[in-house]
């Protein structure tokens, strides 16, 4: 499942709703820089647009939603709207109060079909999320290995096999903590040997959702990799001690 992306210029506003979110168990970015960053891109994009419109892409790919604080004016979301619609994300609007009749009718027109509401309760969140991105469901599950089952190999083999640079990068990380949570910046760091940013932490947290979904293919336990909410992530014992890594 893919992270959920909180586009705000005040960060304090939105700890409840993040809050929230990661009680459903949703990796959540939430970023004024990044509404900084795609604001400037727009700016410039009549003077390279190719090049705009490739950051816009990679940038916003990795998320399932965006939502759209209430912080962001009307006028804003207009500009941003036809340039983060560039995949299938649901984008979400974040209102104080249930829109009216003309409310609705200007979310329609910005673009806009489905919002969520400042004071929803986490059950309410829950069933709306569950309905809109229930079609990620579906896409996130296709996953196709090119290695099949041979004799003399086992899972840890069939895995290696399969895990990309980064992937494998990410394994190796949380393997040479031995049983220790690594930080998701600590992680950042070691994955791209430089400093994390927005992007990279992101990119992170989809490097672990990508190997669990492989690991998950091949019969490993869902808690190989644990995602310890505040801290990081943990890798259990059972494939620490497998000799996964020896080869990588």
């Amino acid at each position: 499942m893919r992270p959920i992306l909180i586009l705000t210029k005040n960060l304090l506003i939105e700890q409840q709703l993040q809050n929230q979110l990661q009680h459903l168990n949703y990796e959540v970015l939430c970023s004024v820089e990044l509404l900084n960053q795609l604001k400037m891109s727009i700016q410039t994009m009549k003077a390279n647009a190719e090049s705009q419109r490739g950051f816009q892409k990679n940038v916003l790919i990795n998320y399932q939603a965006i939502i759209l604080s209430e912080t962001i004016s009307d006028g804003e979301i207009q500009e941003l709207i036809p340039n983060i619609q560039i995949s299938k994300q649901v984008i979400l609007r974040k209102l104080v109060e249930e829109p009216g009749k003309k409310e609705k009718e200007r979310l329609k027109e910005l673009g806009i079909s489905d919002w969520i509401l400042v004071d929803d309760s986490i059950n309410s969140l829950r069933e709306q999320l569950s309905e809109k991105l229930s079609a990620f469901r579906g896409d996130e599950s296709n996953i196709i290995f090119l290695y099949q089952d041979e004799e003399g190999t086992n899972d840890t083999t069939q895995l290696n096999r399969c895990l990309s640079k980064r992937e494998k990068a990410t394994l190796e990380c949380l393997f040479k903590s031995q049983g220790k949570v690594v930080s998701r910046e600590d992680l950042c760091t070691y994955i791209w040997n430089e400093e994390p940013s927005n992007s990279r932490l992101s990119q992170t947290s989809m490097l672990i959702r990508k190997i669990k979904q492989k690991m998950e293919k091949l019969g490993f336990k869902a808690e190989t990799i644990q995602t310890i909410w505040g801290e990081g992530y943990l890798l259990s014992r059972d494939l620490s001690d497998s000799g996964l890594l020896i080869n990588m």
